[in-house]
C-alpha cells in the first residue's frame, strides 16, 4: 500500500508547484486565489483542482479563455508521481524516501522549468527548500544530520569555486542563482553523493555547451542555463550518489 500512497505524494507535489508556478517569479502572494489559466486567471475550477483532470478533459486549453496551458501542467505532476515512485525504489522500498525523494525531485524539476522559461532559479522555491532539507535531514533512510550538513558545507564552498572558474567565459556564465541551487542539492543529497551531483551536472553542463558555441548555436557570451544541469546531476546522486562513490573510491 506504500507505493500508491507515495506516487499520489508526487502527483499532488508536481499539482501544487504547477499551480503556483507563476507566483515562484513574480511578486504574487503564493497563498492567494488559485487559477489555472496563466493568461486570464480565472478562478480555479473543481476539474483543475485535480491533477491532470482538467487539462485532459479541456484538451490542453483554458475552458474560460481558450488559450493553450502550459505544458508544466503535464510535466510537473507526472514527473512528481514518477520520481517518488523511482525514490521509493532506489531506497529499498522505504516510504520515507519515497516521499522525501519525490518532494525534492519535483523542485528539481520545477527549477528545470523557471530557468527554461525564465532564466531564474527563483528564491521563492531554493530558499525554503534548503530550509525543509534541513529540517527533515533525520528522515532519509540512508543519511545522518552529519553527512547532510556536510553535503552542505562542501556545496557552498564548489559553488564558489565554479564562479571563480567561470569567470573568463563572461558576466553571468555561472551566477548567484546556480550556487545557490547546488547549496540546495548538498542539503538534499548530503555528503558524498553531492560530489557526484556537482561532478555530472558540470561535465553534461560543460558537453552541451561546447556543442552549442562549436555548431553556432549559442555565443561564448550568451546565456546558456545552468539549472537543468544541476537538476539532472541531482536526482543521479540522489538515486546513485552513493553507489557512484563507492564504485568510484573502491
Amino acid at each position: 500500500m506504500e507505493l500508491p500512497i507515495v506516487v499520489l505524494a508526487g502527483l499532488l507535489a508536481g499539482h501544487f508547484m504547477d499551480l503556483a508556478f507563476p507566483r515562484f517569479y513574480t511578486g504574487e502572494a503564493i497563498g492567494g486565489p488559485l487559477y489555472r489559466c496563466r493568461e486570464c486567471r480565472k478562478s480555479l475550477r473543481l476539474t483543475y483542482a485535480v491533477p491532470l483532470l482538467g487539462y485532459v478533459a479541456s484538451l490542453g486549453r483554458c475552458r474560460d479563455c481558450g488559450e493553450l496551458l502550459p505544458a508544466s501542467a503535464i510535466v510537473l505532476p507526472l514527473g512528481g508521481a514518477m520520481l517518488a515512485a523511482a525514490s521509493y525504489v532506489a531506497f529499498d522500498d522505504s516510504l520515507a524516501g519515497g516521499l522525501l525523494g519525490g518532494f525534492f525531485g519535483t523542485v528539481f524539476v520545477t527549477l528545470t522549468l523557471t530557468d527554461l522559461e525564465r532564466r531564474l532559479l527563483p528564491n521563492r522555491i531554493v530558499y525554503p527548500s534548503i530550509l525543509i532539507a534541513i529540517a527533515l535531514c533525520w528522515a532519509w533512510p540512508d543519511s545522518s544530520f552529519s553527512e547532510i550538513l556536510a553535503g552542505g558545507l562542501v556545496a557552498i564552498a564548489s559553488g564558489i569555486v565554479l564562479i571563480l572558474f567561470s569567470l573568463p567565459f563572461g558576466r553571468g556564465a555561472f551566477g548567484m542563482g546556480d550556487v545557490k541551487m547546488i547549496v540546495l542539492i548538498g542539503f538534499v543529497v548530503g555528503w558524498p553523493s553531492v560530489l557526484v551531483a556537482i561532478f555530472v551536472g558540470t561535465l553534461v553542463a560543460a558537453a552541451a555547451s561546447l556543442v552549442l558555441i562549436v555548431t553556432g548555436v549559442r555565443k561564448r557570451t550568451d546565456y546558456i542555463p545552468h539549472g537543468p544541469f544541476l537538476a539532472l546531476g541531482a536526482i543521479v546522486a540522489l538515486f546513485w550518489g552513493s553507489a557512484i562513490w563507492d564504485a568510484y573510491t573502491g
